[in-house]
């Protein structure tokens, strides 16, 4: 399926992720040097700038743009600015070492509560909930960390009421929990799930989700929060694999990512890819001639894409190598917002009185 961008734009920036995976419409883009923010609009204007003093790992924007949650200095400095660059809170650790530090945060949609996690001697993790007036912790919860020096991180559930949180480690161990603040305690529930899983992709709505797992062979799909196994799409080729880059285009239908930079569509009805996804001046080409100065890659086909978030309800943010010859982790990149009905169909709408959720907590047995 050949498809016509909308927009494209060039930038020397390093790319950071979407702010909100389904409701806003802003890009977060970080500088070259990591200490500068910018937040684009869909038509790639700039909306707000923050510059920040040291060298961002992770951070968060409230779902207004307004605020920005930023953890630096290899994760002993946490701190939160407004739009007009005034910082109303940090928090410096007074012995930084690499087994303790913030490792990532998360603004709730609706803005009561800043979520924030902190290693501990490389062992566990404090799940920490902030107050977003005064930013001290409300509640906290301690997670035993299942690998030893694992990486964590937020994904949060549609409904806004449940947050996943990934941990894994470099060798491909992988643990996912659903948490839940009845604002009293942090709940946490263990979802079983295979050695080597990404972190899990939500449909829209909340009902279910996807995960990559054993090295990029396979997806799974799931049902939430009951984590029934409803599907799996086996990759077909000895070659290449599914990446870590997913999304609903509707409800029968996803878009992924490939390890050498090709997108695909999934059938998860049939769970099985139905069709190829390029980008008219993006199109796949030999990996010599679309990276001839790297020695190290083997023949065959490969494209020039990095990663795409989806961007609002009907628009993908993918993220490009700029010009041929580039190496693929070069900061030069092109951004490009494709979509339209040509891709996205039927999609089912997050619901106010989040039913999902209700399930999770009613198995809780929190009422």
């Amino acid at each position: 399926m050949l498809i016509l961008p909308k927009n494209e734009r060039q930038i020397d920036w390093s790319f950071s992720y979407i702010t909100q995976p389904i409701n806003s419409d802003l890009a977060t883009l970080v500088s070259g040097d990591r200490q500068k923010v910018t937040l684009l609009d869909r038509n790639f204007s700039p909306k707000y700038e923050y510059q920040l003093p040291d060298e961002i790992s992770c951070l968060a924007i409230s779902a207004k743009g307004d605020l920005l949650a930023a953890i630096m200095a290899n994760g002993n400095h946490l701190a939160i600015v407004t739009a007009e660059n005034e910082l109303v809170f940090e928090e410096q650790l007074p012995n930084p070492s690499r087994d303790n530090g913030f490792e990532d945060c998360w603004f709730d949609v609706d803005g009561l509560r800043f979520w924030c996690m902190k290693v501990i001697e490389g062992e566990e993790v404090e799940i920490q909930i902030r107050d977003t007036n005064s930013w001290q912790i409300q509640r906290k919860v301690l997670l035993e960390d299942p690998f030893g020096s694992s990486c964590f991180s937020f994904h949060p559930h549609p409904e806004n009421q449940i947050l996943a949180i990934s941990a894994a480690e470099g060798q491909g161990g992988q643990q996912i929990y659903w948490l839940y603040d009845d604002g009293t305690t942090i709940h946490t529930v263990e979802f079983p799930c295979h050695y080597d899983t990404a972190p899990p992709e939500f449909h829209p709505a909340g009902g279910e989700f996807v995960v990559v797992h054993d090295c990029g062979r396979q997806i799974s799909r799931f049902s939430f929060p009951e984590c029934n196994l409803l599907g799996i799409c086996q990759w077909p080729h000895a070659d290449d694999g599914f990446g870590y880059y997913m999304c609903y285009l509707s409800d029968d239908r996803i878009l992924v990512n490939t390890d050498e930079g090709l997108m695909y569509l999934i059938d998860i009805n049939k769970m099985e890819i139905s069709d190829q996804l390029i980008l008219i001046g993006h199109e796949p080409r030999s990996c010599n001639e679309l990276y001839p100065n790297l020695k190290d890659f083997e023949e065959g086909i490969c494209g020039d894409l990095h990663c795409f978030y989806r961007f609002d309800s009907d628009s993908i943010l993918s993220v490009h190598s700029q010009v041929l010859s580039q190496e693929p982790r070069s900061k030069q990149k092109t951004l490009v917002i494709f979509g339209g009905k040509e891709i996205f169909g039927s999609l089912a709408k997050v619901q106010p009185s989040a039913p999902y959720s209700k399930l999770l907590i009613q198995s809780l047995g929190i009422s």
